[in-house]
């Protein structure tokens, strides 16, 4: 393992970026929240090198749009993504993934994901009118298969050890998570605390979603 926000990783000063997320309601998604601080108890035995991320900052992307050179966030083409987007994210219904297993990376900890279609669905629906409003260039990055960051690395260390403790010392090993609103965010790195922090601009409920 090494650390994540590496020289490749880092964003200009003053970038930020509009992002399309799934934040996770660890009051509702109980199982998801013991998965989250049972790794986070793993976690805790490799001080060194491990950053976990915290409850605020959980997420799983469902589409960075990539801004300008300038890193600049246009106010009225946010405004034009969210009228555009809500009447699409309006008709894909509510829907439920499996989170887990949760596995050592190079540069940090993810929770894989199970029952992936109708996150696909998604995506497959907001790019092109991602696409249309800001150019194809805004969404070059693909973010299948879906995965939640549970920590960002910021040492070096074999990672062997702590992929044994989180097979074996995380049981259950999956959690559901119920996914009924998609959040227009504007996200910047904090490199320093191994973070991305993210500001909720707008939330778009999904059809059938429990008010």
């Amino acid at each position: 393992m090494e650390p994540f926000f590496q020289a490749d990783r880092l964003w200009p000063a003053g970038h930020r970026e509009l992002q399309l997320m799934i934040i996770p309601d660890l009051r509702r998604d109980d199982e998801l929240a013991c998965l989250v601080k049972s790794c986070r108890d793993i976690l805790r035995e490799h001080p060194a090198t491990t950053r976990p991320v915290p409850d605020e900052a959980l997420h799983l992307t469902v589409q960075p749009i990539r801004p300008p050179t300038d890193g600049a966030v246009d106010p009225a083409l946010r405004a034009a993504l969210i009228t555009a987007l809500g009447p699409v994210l309006a008709d894909v219904p509510a829907f439920e993934m499996l989170i887990g297993s949760v596995l050592t990376q190079a540069r940090g900890v993810v929770a894989d994901t199970h029952h992936n279609a109708p996150f696909d669905d998604l995506i497959d629906r907001v790019r092109p009118v991602i696409a249309e409003l800001c150019g194809p260039e805004a969404v070059t990055h693909d973010s299948r298969p879906a995965h939640m960051a549970l920590c960002y690395a910021d040492g070096n260390a074999c990672s062997d050890a702590l992929q044994r403790r989180l097979r074996h010392g995380l049981r259950p090993s999956h959690a559901r998570i119920t996914v009924n609103a998609i959040a227009l965010v504007e996200t910047v790195q904090i490199p320093e605390h191994c973070l991305y922090a993210s500001t909720v601009l707008h939330s778009f409920p999904l059809a059938g979603a429990s008010r």
